[in-house]
């Protein structure tokens, strides 16, 4: 019996494995599809704010995987499946006060509130991304060209130090691999 248990884990082990080996390829060539398919609308924002697109496109990796409706509500992912469904928890979490970040660059409510930017538009990922560029090139304006800017775009570094660090690591992962991409 110990002898069948046993083999029923390596098999169970050996599945997984097998899954995980193909699911890494399958989930990386997804992102690449999703961020080839909104590169475009990189190009305007970028060039008018001055910022490099690689970062712009490492932050969307980043915060969303380049999926145009997720959300964050509270620090919970929520994937809707269509623009229709985000902008009903979008509208739910503002009714009650959340703070929740929204879209390809993932837009943070603090914006959309000091901004009073309708959530349709804020949803829509051409607008999105312009706002999400828009952010960051004020982080740039304020603090240059480097990772603190980056940092700063996630979490305000005198808030939690070590978690914009981590999250600037995570940025300059992605451009690498952007830029091994091309």
């Amino acid at each position: 019996m110990a002898y069948y248990r046993k083999l029923l884990s390596l098999r169970q082990h050996a599945t997984l494995l097998f899954a995980l080996l193909f699911a890494v390829p399958a989930h990386a060539a997804a992102l690449h599809e999703r961020q080839q398919e909104l590169e475009p609308l990189f190009d305007a924002p970028c060039a008018r704010y001055q910022v490099p697109k690689v970062l712009a496109l490492a932050i969307a990796r980043q915060e969303s995987g380049c999926h145009p409706w997720i959300l964050n509500i509270s620090g919970r992912d929520v994937r809707p499946r269509s623009k229709e469904e985000a902008l009903r928890y979008a509208q739910w979490a503002m009714r009650a006060g959340r703070s929740f970040d929204v879209g390809v660059m993932q837009v943070n409510s603090y914006w959309i509130r000091k901004h009073g930017w309708p959530l349709e538009q804020v949803l829509d990922p051409a607008n999105n991304v312009k706002i999400g560029v828009w952010i960051l090139a004020q982080e740039i304006r304020r603090h240059g060209l480097n990772w603190k800017a980056v940092a700063y775009y996630h979490t305000p570094l005198h808030r939690n130090p070590e978690r914009g660090r981590q999250y600037a690591q995570l940025i300059l992962g992605h451009v690498k691999k952007i830029l091994g991409e091309k």
